[in-house]
């Protein structure tokens, strides 16, 4: 007979084994859903010398101007052109201080913001066939900002302080539209934005400070202010599909949205950098919008705020055996989103780039994310930590090119075809 002690030990052990087996299946599930799903391969190789640093990639048609990042350095003082169609660039240009703004006017020119460590920020204008500055202007203040309004060609500049209507022909100012938009006499960052149904509406941070306006071709009206967090990156104007309008703001280690009566709606600390927001399918009629955030990875959001965070694959930083917080993959450069063209993927495409990686994914109409191809990228063989490496090489976000996906490293643009594969622009 059987002692009901050995009874419940076999019991216990088989209980053990069902849970091992239960776990192994989660496991194995798991697994099986994080993989990807298709494949990336690379298309063709253009060797072309492009501004260190990355981050400011101004994309119209077949052109793709280069910026380098904001970093001050003398090494990303300077713009490159190159024409995706022909594959190769058009012209280098040497620029007075570190981008931080280019807008593409309507005779392929451009007008491009600059900064310096200590000194005067710059507004200037370049040739779009050339490259040759046609006029700068320099301005006593280390932030500035310029915002194009092509429905009445007005070209809108501010120092965070003063408001200015500004001749794009020759840079000469012909109106202060307001000289008292902030109390303090310099503010770092100065970012501007205006809805794309709504040019009057403009939305202005600077220092501390964000604020919207409605601007005429007389003046400058404020509507509301609000205690913004420091450190601004990006302004998304914004109509969610929901009904709301307002000002998707990203800046260091916050990202937040204010409605068009500036009541803060929704409020994320993630506690790093983060990369401009897409809105999909626009910002008129938006039902997410997607932003990447430097350690924190893919950031989705709708109106009510947080809808999917996602991490990039690779786990933690390993020192003398023990994980850090830092991700093996660091996001650099941005996030690119491109309707799907494969009828096997519904919704749409995102890619990313790491340090080390390309990552593309399936954005779904729901929101949700599957990871469908990944592959190493040249990791440039840059020196330093990660933050070193990232603030050195050209790590651009991803673009469309060649019937595939183009990434920026260390010898010039490489692109990829995607297994389903996006369709080009």
């Amino acid at each position: 007979m059987k002692s009901p002690k050995n009874s419940t030990t076999r019991l216990l052990l088989i209980f053990m084994l069902l849970l091992g087996a239960l776990a192994l299946a989660a496991c194995t599930k798991s697994d099986a859903t994080d993989a990807p799903k298709g494949t990336l391969s690379v298309l063709d190789s253009y060797p072309v010398s492009l501004p260190r640093g990355g981050q400011i990639l101004q994309r119209d048609g077949a052109r793709v101007l280069f910026l380098g990042s904001m970093i001050q350095q003398k090494s990303t003082r300077e713009a490159v052109l190159f024409d995706t169609e022909q594959g190769q660039m058009v012209w280098q240009s040497s620029l007075p201080g570190s981008p931080v703004k280019a807008l593409a006017l309507p005779q392929d020119d451009y007008i491009l913001v600059t900064t310096q460590d200590k000194g005067d920020a710059h507004l200037l204008r370049l040739n779009g066939q050339t490259g040759a500055v046609l006029w700068d202007i320099s301005y006593p203040s280390p932030g500035l900002d310029a915002l194009w309004r092509a429905e009445d060609g007005a070209l809108l500049v501010s120092d965070g302080v003063a408001l200015w209507l500004v001749n794009p022909a020759d840079g000469s100012t012909t109106a202060t539209l307001d000289a008292a938009l902030s109390q303090k006499t310099h503010p770092v960052v100065v970012a501007m934005s205006s809805p794309p149904d709504d040019p009057q509406t403009v939305y202005l941070a600077s220092g501390d400070m964000l604020q919207m306006l409605r601007v005429t071709a007389e003046q400058a009206t404020p509507q509301w202010r609000f205690s913004s967090a420091k450190f601004v990156i990006a302004l998304q104007p914004v109509h969610f599909s929901s009904g709301q309008e307002g000002v998707i703001v990203l800046a260091h280690s916050h990202s937040y949205f204010v409605d068009n009566a500036g009541k803060l709606v929704w409020h994320i600390k993630n506690q790093d950098v983060n990369y401009a927001p897409v809105a999909i399918p626009d910002a008129r009629a938006a039902q997410m919008v997607v932003f990447g955030n430097f350690v924190k990875g893919i950031y989705i959001v709708d109106a009510e705020g947080l809808k999917v965070h996602e991490p990039l694959p690779g786990g933690k930083v390993h020192i003398l055996g023990i994980p850090m917080p830092i991700p093996k993959n660091i996001l650099l450069g941005g996030i690119m989103v491109s309707p799907s063209s494969d009828s096997a993927v519904s919704g749409r495409l995102l890619a990313v780039r790491s340090l080390d990686n390309l990552f593309v994914y399936q954005l779904s109409p729901a929101g949700e994310l599957t990871l469908l191809a990944t592959t190493p990228i040249d990791s440039q063989g840059a020196g330093g930590s990660l933050i070193q490496k990232g603030n050195l090489n050209p790590n651009y976000r991803p673009f469309l090119m060649d019937d595939g996906l183009a990434v920026t490293y260390a010898d010039g643009i490489r692109s990829f075809a995607l297994s389903p594969g996006p369709r080009k622009p």
